[in-house]
């Protein structure tokens, strides 16, 4: 069964129907032999995965609403495997858009690394301002993240503001306080409008993560959030503009080979941490407070510097994505 023609942009008044299905036919064939010539069809990857993650996170929010026990060690796994690695080729990615200073990768390299550095020595020194730049960068990495993918899988640019509150969902919806409902309220408003609209993906985009958030308890909705969602739409996004050709096997083994090093080095330093915590606080009194606060602030400033190099090089790949797509 063949899926209802969409309509094309300019293709307004019904004498224009049938035209409008031959533009669409031709616009259709076109991009496949495109896409066909470079091993792949044309947002094949990204709209996959766009599917795939609806299915996860409404399978996993189900569960974890009712036995998050079960689900925790799968999300920890989530977060460890495809969340680390997300970001772990954020070099390699700049080095094959074009995207690179004089020096070339090994420059690209150590400014990454020195990028990071500095981001955490600033964030110690100044706790409160790294508070409030983390939430910020935050809610901008993961709303303009998933303006981005959406795009990239067909939709239409939606502008600031709806990127804004799906930034925000999975920062402020915690349950059913009242600034939580209220965030949540909005993104199933715009999920509503965007369903009357006929753009039910859009309506899922924005609807899916605020219901996971609202049902399912703090730290384990974000997990799945993190792991399931935005950086399973992050990977595909970039196996999606990876320019050496080859089918979607060939580009995730490729992704899963260059990301392993980072994320396994990333991966070992997050549990020797914990380890090394567990075995200094042991025989210890409880955490004071102030302990307590001061382990947070040393987090969040791992955070932010792990984050302000990773978003520089995301906006950098979307823009090039963008003029390259113009020319």
């Amino acid at each position: 069964m063949h899926a209802a023609p969409r309509p094309v942009a300019g293709c307004r008044r019904p004498r224009h129907e049938a035209s409008c299905m031959i533009a669409e036919r031709q616009e259709d064939v076109e991009s496949a032999s495109h896409g066909c010539m470079n091993g792949v069809m044309p947002r094949t990857i990204v709209r996959r995965a766009r599917c795939g993650t609806w299915l996860t996170v409404a399978a996993l929010g189900g569960l974890a609403s009712v036995r998050p026990a079960l689900i925790r060690p799968i999300v920890f796994a989530l977060v460890g495997t495809v969340g680390i690695a997300h970001g772990a080729t954020d070099v390699d990615a700049l080095d094959r858009s074009g995207v690179r200073p004089p020096g070339g990768r090994q420059s690209l390299s150590v400014g990454y690394g020195v990028l990071a550095l500095a981001t955490f020595l600033v964030a110690r020194r100044f706790e409160r301002l790294a508070g409030v730049a983390l939430f910020a960068l935050s809610v901008w990495h993961f709303g303009s993240g998933d303006a981005d993918f959406a795009r990239a899988c067909g939709a239409k640019p939606r502008g600031w503001r709806e990127a804004l509150l799906r930034g925000l969902v999975p920062l402020c919806v915690r349950g059913t306080a009242p600034r939580s409902a209220a965030i949540a309220a909005l993104a199933l408003g715009r999920a509503a409008l965007h369903a009357r609209e006929g753009a039910e993906a859009d309506a899922l985009d924005v609807a899916l993560p605020a219901a996971l958030l609202l049902a399912v308890p703090t730290r384990l909705g974000f997990g799945i959030y993190f792991g399931a969602w935005h950086s399973v739409r992050h990977t595909a996004l970039l196996l999606e503009r990876d320019a050496r050709a080859g089918h979607e096997r060939a580009r995730l083994g490729r992704f899963a080979r260059e990301s392993a090093p980072n994320a396994a080095v990333a991966a070992l330093a997050g549990v020797a941490a914990a380890a090394l915590d567990r075995v200094v606080g042991r025989g210890r009194p409880a955490a004071s407070a102030a302990d307590e606060a001061r382990r947070e602030a040393i987090f969040g400033a791992l955070v932010l510097a792990i984050t302000v190099p990773h978003q520089i090089a995301v906006s950098l790949l979307e823009r090039r994505a963008i003029a390259d797509a113009a020319v």
